[in-house]
């Protein structure tokens, strides 16, 4: 069955963090289902065009944003775009809860009788829902009118979904990891660790992701000094809160290894799969995490994967030994970090597990088949757009 289908995003800019990421993947997720996809997105060139420059499988409409700042934001513009393409759909994809995009995109849909799927993206958690919290109550009638409306609630782990926040709407929940592309050809791991001047004898750990609080990044960078050896190499890849970035660097100069932290900033996807390629440890100590689609391509690339209990991802992977699991506090961190880098059996057969796991739970033909049945669900039982 192949049906047009409209995405509604506040931005696909390089800096704003997994909803940009996620987007990229699931217009490959749209076209093998069979499915003609929309994105319609507002213009932030402030965050970046890369991601929004590499998305083939999306017909891309960009609206540029209203005068007011911040996510709520779009105006008479966004309105008008909705109105205009929303009846040309049999199926619109809201990403976000928090925004004009997903306000008034979930209130079109109803308008014009097109089903509609609401994908939080981790912003229903209620580690997130702390953050302007007192707001977030006093206007829990938007988002429980727009929660009510959709067919169902995208979640991408179980946990996600067990935890999440409908603000009293009885709303069904699905579970759909985000997927992973294997590399047609992997990079070769000996030049990549040329490139990055890596002795021999050097093991590399790396975070690659959104630098935000949540990470554990101040964390990261004290397990790293505790644990690792002379010659190890920590790389920060990412950007986001310049602010942090900045502290982060500050707190990193002050060690003993200073030399060997290195913040490259943002990655694009050849230079992140050369540092996964180059990489011992891909380590994420996060307070709080949901998919992490940085884990799910540390997994893919086969690099042995260290990931605090907090990512919600890890319930997965600990079953499936496919990734080091330990608690975002530094005694238990320095202990597992400890155990990696002097155990290279262990890391490989981390490296074999993730793989695998990966392989058959992210594979784009795994998850598309599993989004196609869901929307040939979601469809048996909503009419069809008749534009």
């Amino acid at each position: 069955m192949s049906l047009r289908v409209l995405h509604t995003v506040a931005s696909v800019g390089d800096t704003y963090g997994g909803v940009a990421s996620a987007l990229h993947v699931l217009g490959a997720v749209e076209q093998a289902a069979g499915h003609d996809a929309t994105l319609l997105t507002l213009s932030r060139p402030e965050q970046g065009s890369a991601l929004l420059g590499s998305m083939p499988h999306f017909d891309v409409a960009l609206i540029r944003p209203g005068r007011l700042a911040g996510r709520l934001h779009g105006g008479s513009r966004l309105g008008a775009a909705l109105q205009r393409l929303v009846p040309q759909h049999d199926l619109v994809v809201l990403h976000g809860v928090f925004d004009l995009t997903s306000l008034v995109g979930g209130r079109t849909a109803r308008r014009f009788g097109v089903p509609y799927l609401l994908w939080p993206h981790g912003s229903l958690d209620p580690y997130d829902l702390v953050k302007h919290g007192s707001l977030k109550r006093r206007l829990a009638p938007l988002w429980r009118e727009n929660l009510s409306g959709a067919t169902a609630l995208m979640c991408t782990t179980a946990r996600e979904a067990a935890l999440v926040e409908t603000f009293g709407a009885s709303t069904a929940t699905a579970v759909l990891p985000l997927p992973v592309a294997g590399a047609a050809q992997p990079p070769d791991r000996a030049r990549a660790r040329a490139a990055l001047g890596l002795a021999p004898d050097a093991r590399l750990v790396l975070f690659c992701g959104r630098v935000d609080a949540k990470k554990g990044l101040p964390l990261l960078l004290d397990v790293f000094a505790a644990s690792a050896g002379p010659r190890d190499v920590l790389v920060v890849a990412g950007s986001g809160d310049e602010r942090l970035a900045e502290r982060l660097r500050a707190r990193a100069a002050e060690l003993p290894c200073a030399d060997r932290i290195r913040f490259p900033g943002w990655v694009d996807a050849p230079s992140r799969a050369d540092l996964l390629a180059a990489a011992d440890v891909f380590a994420l100590l996060s307070e709080n995490e949901n998919f992490s689609v940085a884990t799910a391509e540390a997994l893919r690339a086969g690099t042995p994967a260290l990931v605090s209990d907090q990512v919600y991802l890890a319930d997965e992977l600990g079953r499936a030994g496919a990734a080091r699991v330990c608690r975002a506090e530094h005694v238990a961190a320095c202990a597992a970090l400890r155990g990696l880098l002097d155990n290279p059996g262990e890391r490989a057969a981390l490296a074999r597990a993730g793989r695998a796991w990966a392989a058959e739970t992210l594979d784009l033909a795994v998850v598309s088949g599993r989004y196609r049945e869901l929307v040939q669900e979601v469809m048996s039982r909503c009419p069809q757009s008749v534009f």
